[in-house]
């Protein structure tokens, strides 16, 4: 049993952790818990009491948004509490925190903590204050529980809501109400809140960034903010504007844009308060210049923020103009009217960026297979470690551990897709007993069943009752969210249905041949089904079929491999780029899953160094036919590669090396007397 220390990026703090063992061990005496060991031993030794007490072990985390809250001690305070009062206890190393993080976010430090002690199953229940500490959105809360807990057999507890997954039939109705009513009291907080800023506004009081141009001014007897800060009221600032007006001009007269902002750097002029940089940016300054406020219009509410699902970002959205608050201030205004509209004229005639929706990009193989891949480096059998997508635009795919992966490695999904269906195509146009060999093997599994099928149709089975609950899980989120949002969960739910599919006849055609009336596969059958295969493989390779040749291709490719495609990835000495290979055992009958008659085949995932490509060439040239350095290299130059026999000699010696085994000794020119001259 491995966990990081409780003093890692993540965890409870010391106090905190002292706090949590002082409230478990106050609430457990109430209930006749007797404690046996001292809080100071060790975790493992505190777990084996536990377990040897019949209590259950948890796992608790918290987080809150903003640095101006401090909710974490309370939250843990009542999930400690009713931990003791169920029969659960919870270590302190095993509660984590996110402190001022929003639970937009999919990524945080404490959320990963709890995910690594759920996988690792250090514990079974994961117990939270509100199913929102996990995520803002509902929907990706009752994924999380769903996904990540549920599914892996364990369970999760809102304390304050009092909903339990142990309560089969009613926690998905509870957690998806209770999601509805924090929507909806976030939106009546927001509304609150914009009111009032908006009276604010009108007293022509400061409400956010003040921006460039402008500058705050206290006002006097005036009452302070919430945070105790002087109240303030916007104000020219006389440099900035001077600078405004005489770039207005400059732009007017045929400067650029990019000029104007070089110009605006050199001369330091102030950027945006927001500004990372401590520069005026592009962006920044075509937004300065197209200002409203630079005429004395000061508006509030004009962008509203909305939270993308599907994104997992916040959008700000153009407001029409009866939800816009405008007030009109002569005495900030920077520029006349007539300049102000001649300059939108030119910022309009100069407007870049995409001038319409993107078209959608069409669904390819490889955006369905990543999941196939997976990490020889990391797990084991029992769990493996799958790829998931990585890199600019999610062409590439990566180990799920990250850069926690000993041998990490971003790969192209589309050249790795691509060479496993050619490998695929080879192996079937390659092999003239193919047909008679699975004709045969149909006509073996027909008179008899064996256990191993019985074992297959039982891991079947379960795994189809499996997608049966996805399905519905699918169903009941198609209606939420935005139109994109939507469309991402029907994808999602057609692609789901489509493996059900497959697997509904795997599971028919295991039942029928453990009842011995499996129907024989005649050898024009078996030909008809390899041929389209082989058809369905060379089409997905080439990236252009439809959605519907797509799903189908993708069962194909799914039987065949049998999702399992084991990644291998070599960093060699003195090298940046990585070597990567990828290994399977071609499945050709779904049902023959034991039939080992390609054995494993290997292929380059990455297009590798010439000396590495043609290693298995030179070793059965050498190896096999018997031939010296000197005539191996006149061999491959002839079938065009450009090498010598020193060329020969490391790429030989790198065959033995890819392969773990020592490189033998070869006698001189291959043992071979040297011709006469």
């Amino acid at each position: 049993m491995n966990l990081l220390p409780a003093t890692e990026e993540g965890a409870a703090s010391t106090d905190l952790a002292e706090k949590a063992g002082h409230w478990w061990t106050s609430v457990a005496a109430l209930h006749n818990i007797g404690i046996e060991f001292d809080f100071g031993s060790s975790f493992r030794s505190r777990l084996d009491w536990a377990r040897a007490a019949d209590l259950q072990i948890g796992t608790i985390y918290s987080r809150f948004s903003t640095k101006l809250q401090h909710s974490t001690d309370d939250q843990v305070r009542e999930c400690i509490q009713w931990a003791a009062r169920n029969g659960i206890y919870v270590p302190p190393e095993l509660i984590s925190v996110d402190e001022g993080v929003k639970g937009k976010r999919l990524r945080r430090v404490g959320l990963d903590r709890t995910k690594h002690i759920l996988s690792e199953r250090l514990a079974s229940v994961l117990l939270v204050f509100k199913a929102s500490r996990l995520f803002r959105q509902a929907g990706k809360g009752y994924q999380f529980i769903n996904e990540e807990v549920v599914e892996e057999g364990l369970r999760a507890v809102s304390v304050s809501q009092g909903i339990d997954t142990n309560d089969k039939k009613t926690w998905k109705l509870q957690l998806q109400i209770h999601g509805l009513l924090d929507d909806l009291l976030l939106d009546a907080i927001a509304d609150h809140v914009r009111s009032g800023l908006t009276g604010l506004h009108l007293n022509n009081w400061t409400t956010g960034a003040i921006g460039v141009g402008y500058r705050r001014k206290e006002i006097a007897n005036a009452p302070t903010t919430n945070r105790g800060l002087p109240r303030t009221m916007p104000e020219i600032d006389p440099i900035a504007a001077e600078l405004i007006r005489k770039h207005a001009l400059m732009l007017l007269d045929g400067m650029s844009l990019r000029e104007g902002v070089r110009h605006w750097n050199e001369s330091g002029g102030p950027c945006d308060p927001r500004s990372t940089t401590g520069k005026m940016t592009y962006a920044a300054y075509r937004r300065l210049m197209s200002n409203r406020r630079l005429i004395g219009v000061w508006e509030f509410g004009r962008r509203r923020n909305q939270f993308s699902t599907k994104l997992d970002y916040v959008k700000q959205i153009e407001q029409s103009d009866d939800e816009v608050t405008t007030v009109t201030c002569e005495e900030l205004r920077i520029l006349d009217d007539e300049t102000f509209e001649a300059l939108q004229s030119l910022l309009e005639q100069k407007r870049t960026g995409p001038q319409g929706p993107r078209k959608r990009r069409p669904l390819r193989l490889w955006d369905l297979t990543t999941e196939f891949f997976i990490c020889t480096h990391c797990g084991d059998k029992s769990k493996p470690v799958r790829f998931h997508q990585a890199g600019a635009s999610g062409r590439g795919m990566r180990c799920k551990n990250g850069d926690t992966c000993n041998r990490k490695s971003i790969i192209s999904r589309e050249h790795a897709v691509r060479g496993v269906c050619g490998k695929l195509v080879e192996l079937i146009a390659n092999d003239t007993e193919l047909v008679a060999a699975v004709a045969k093997r149909s006509l073996e599994l027909d008179m008899t069943a064996d256990d191993g099928v019985n074992a297959e149709l039982k891991a079947a089975e379960k795994r189809l009752k499996l997608l049966n609950c996805r399905i519905d899980d699918l169903f009941e989120l198609s209606g939420e969210g935005t139109k994109e949002d939507r469309d991402e969960t029907k994808a999602r739910l057609r692609a789901t249905q489509a493996e059900r599919v497959e697997l509904q006849a795997q599971v028919d055609r295991l039942r029928k041949s453990v009842d011995g009336v499996t129907a024989t596969m005649s050898p024009a059958d078996v030909s008809k089904y390899m041929s389209t295969s082989s058809t369905l493989l060379t089409d997905a390779a080439t990236g252009e079929l439809g959605d519907d040749g797509v799903y189908q291709t993708l069962a194909v490719f799914r039987a065949i491999t049998g999702e399992k495609v084991h990644v291998r990835v070599e960093q060699r000495p003195s090298r940046k780029q990585t070597n990567v290979r990828g290994v399977f055992s071609p499945q050709v009958v779904h049902t023959s899953r034991n039939d080992r008659r390609f054995g494993d085949v290997e292929l380059w995932l990455r297009e590798p160094p010439l000396l590495d490509l043609i290693a298995p060439r030179v070793h059965e040239l050498i190896d096999h036919q018997g031939l010296s350095h000197r005539e191996t290299a006149k061999q491959l130059r002839r079938e065009g590669h450009a090498v010598n026999s020193g060329n020969v000699w490391y790429s030989y010696r790198r065959w033995y090396e890819m392969q773990g085994i020592p490189c033998p000794s070869l006698p001189y020119n291959n043992g071979k007397r040297r011709k006469p001259v």
